[in-house]
């Protein structure tokens, strides 16, 4: 009886630490159970803010985001602790980055307001596709848009005979191109001009001042023709320098005014203006073991010589050919005949 009498107390210590024991598996059940909860939450909140920038667009860091979040959704901020973005979330915000340098960079075209559709596109085709041969021609020829008779500036500038006549074939090629080019500005120069003169007259014979407008507009494009007629000019003697001898240059400078004749209207006074200067030049030099100055009549078989008649500009000799035809109005003829 006394050995079952200690075997008591014993039976209910095994029972005891029994039920600790479970109940420290549940606790520990319970711990992952909670864990895989707040696991399950933050995934929901990482696949939610992905969601709401595909929804809503990716919004810079530094830019602020003025529209409405969805309902329930958690809005994730860089300084506040969260799950990092996914590669894909990350991949689109590097995409954007790189789209707003590319619009930085970029160089965007100032444009003004919209006008009408078909004007529009009429103006479009025009200035890319150009008008009808025929049409062309009609609209610029002399009877259909002369210059008035006090407008000397409203002429195709030709060439100056001396030099038309020296220079090579393609040069005279190139050249009679550039010519047709101007005749294009000269004739709209001319029937702006004339539309122009018509309205200042209408405003001056009315009390509507509303058409001073409309022409300083007029006048500013007649200023944008009249500049892109010069620098026609100015190109078209720069590309008949390499035909020139280098002591003749000085004639498709800036500094020498141009008329109805791409060099002035004498040429001729202009060349020998320059064999003067440089026979100076070469007196200057004398005593410097260059030589004296040979006389004019002197030809070397290596010398180009100074300026002697038709041949006298052009680099080279023993080289002749009939009167090439040069531009005037709207066909082409012999300068001589100017």
């Amino acid at each position: 009886m006394q050995m079952e009498h200690n075997t008591r107390p014993a039976d209910v210590t095994n029972v005891v630490g029994g039920q600790a024991n479970h109940n420290a598996i549940m606790s520990a059940l319970q711990a992952i159970q909670n864990t895989q909860a707040k696991q399950g939450q933050d995934v929901e909140a990482l696949a939610g803010r992905v969601r709401q920038m595909e929804d809503f667009g990716y919004v810079e860091p530094d830019e602020e985001f003025d529209g409405e979040y969805p309902e329930g959704s958690q809005v994730v901020s860089e300084d506040s602790p969260g799950p990092s973005l996914m590669p894909s979330a990350k991949r689109q915000a590097s995409d954007s980055r790189f789209s707003a340098m590319a619009k930085r960079c970029k160089v965007q075209e100032v444009a003004d307001e919209k006008i009408d559709d078909i004007l529009a596109e009429n103006v479009t085709d025009l200035f890319r596709i150009g008008m009808n041969d025929e049409q062309y021609l009609e609209l610029t020829k002399d009877e259909n848009t002369a210059r008035p008779e006090n407008c000397e500036g409203l002429t195709v500038v030709r060439t100056n005979q001396l030099i038309w006549n020296v220079i090579s074939p393609s040069a005279q090629t190139a050249d009679k191109k550039l010519q047709f080019v101007e005749k294009s500005v000269v004739k709209a120069a001319t029937i702006l001009v004339k539309t122009v003169d018509k309205a200042a007259r209408a405003e001056n014979s009315s009390s509507s001042s509303d058409l001073g407008g409309y022409i300083d507009s007029c006048n500013d494009v007649l200023a944008l023709l009249g500049h892109a007629n010069r620098q026609i000019n100015l190109a078209r003697r720069d590309f008949l320098r390499p035909e020139l001898m280098t002591q003749y240059l000085h004639l498709c400078s800036p500094s020498v005014p141009y008329t109805s004749f791409l060099f002035g209207d004498d040429v001729s006074k202009a060349a020998k203006d320059i064999e003067e200067c440089s026979k100076v030049g070469n007196k200057l030099h004398f005593g410097r073991g260059r030589g004296s100055f040979r006389a004019r009549g002197t030809r070397g078989s290596g010398a180009r010589g100074t300026y002697r008649g038709r041949r006298g500009f052009a680099r080279g000799r023993g080289y002749s050919r009939p009167a090439a035809k040069n531009y005037k109005g709207g066909s082409s003829s012999t300068q001589g005949q100017n």
